[in-house]
């Protein structure tokens, strides 16, 4: 069951409209990505405290739910056609305005990375329907639901922020970005099953992309789903890749995915609204959708952000915001709960 939000904290961005203009010409975001970043601390430090502080809030104190939404971003005019070209992104879209507003917040908040193995290592995320995968697990599928999780639980170097811009909406108006906190859950599990899915009982799966060959239900790394603080703990999670190492952890396991399903929120994001995720406080998802392929899909950006581009240097041994890691089992790096 989706309820439309109507309690997530929204912050005004309007405000930074003028400086985003200004700045956001000086580099293409995709060719010259760390130009772009330094032009975003410069916008950054044009900006008021003020027109800051509700983000800057979040990243200290976090937020109920997990989230904020934020309004008023800036809109590029004369959006292009969406399209599945990569290169027509990347060279015909015109302004950067999107683009670059989302980096800022990334620079707010701590700093963009990606992957090797995530599209070619991109630092921004262009997410629309593609042809080739209507029906695979991704994010540009559309045919089938993108069930709950976050963002690469079994990584050693996972996101804290995810953060996801919209450019377009879905014609059709079936598209909705599926969230859900673990503070907003916690209450309604049994305190059998919450002490339960607090222990190592639980295994999740490594994507094949990172090195995991056997690419399938629990065949990864031994995990906590839930962690950290009591009343707002953090959460690892994954409809499609942990499983319980023991009936009673199954079951504790299946009752939480019925709670998340039963309470979870969807979002339509349109032109100039970004949802911020806390990574490990939240699981997000995607309802099913019928692409047109015609230029008018939905069109979201995404960008991942670490609050510490060290945590691949001492985890391992890698300096730059491309991290590159393949999976082995039994390897350990702390995965899910290395604090």
């Amino acid at each position: 069951m989706t309820r439309i939000d109507n309690s997530t904290p929204t912050v005004d961005i309007s405000s930074w409209t003028e400086v985003v203009h200004k700045f956001a010409t000086l580099s293409n975001p995709y060719r010259e990505f760390e130009r772009t970043a330094a032009h975003a601390e410069e916008a950054l430090a044009a900006l008021d405290y003020r027109d800051l502080k509700e983000v800057l809030d979040f990243k200290r104190h976090g937020g109920p739910g997990g989230r904020i939404l934020l309004r008023g971003g800036a809109v590029d005019p004369n959006l292009i056609p969406t399209t599945e070209s990569t290169e027509e992104i990347e060279t015909a879209k015109g302004t950067y305005y999107s683009e670059f507003t989302l980096v800022m917040l990334g620079k707010l908040l701590g700093e963009p990375f990606s992957y090797t193995q995530e599209r070619n290592g991109a630092m921004i995320h262009n997410v629309r329907p593609a042809k080739r995968n209507e029906t695979n697990i991704s994010s540009d599928s559309s045919a089938i639901i993108l069930d709950l999780h976050n963002e690469n639980i079994y990584h050693p170097v996972q996101p804290d922020y995810l953060m996801l811009s919209g450019l377009r909406r879905d014609p059709g108006g079936l598209a909705k970005t599926l969230v859900i906190g673990s503070d907003e859950v916690i209450s309604l599990l049994a305190a059998e099953d919450v002490a339960r899915l607090r222990q190592f009982q639980f295994r999740t799966n490594v994507d094949f992309n990172f090195g995991n060959s056997a690419a399938e239900r629990g065949t990864g790394p031994l995990i906590r789903v839930l962690f950290g603080n009591d009343a707002s703990p953090m959460i690892a999670y994954d409809d499609e890749y942990i499983a319980g190492t023991n009936p009673h952890a199954q079951r504790a396991l299946d009752r939480l995915r019925a709670v998340l399903h039963e309470n979870m929120y969807e979002f339509d994001l349109g032109p100039g609204e970004i949802l911020l995720l806390d990574n490990l406080k939240t699981v997000h998802g995607r309802t099913a959708f019928k692409a047109r392929y015609d230029g008018t899909d939905r069109w979201l950006q995404r960008l991942l952000v670490t609050r510490d581009l060290r945590r691949a240097e001492t985890l391992l041994g890698q300096t730059g915001r491309t991290v590159s890691w393949n999976y082995e089992p039994g390897e350990f790096y702390g995965f899910v709960d290395y604090r």
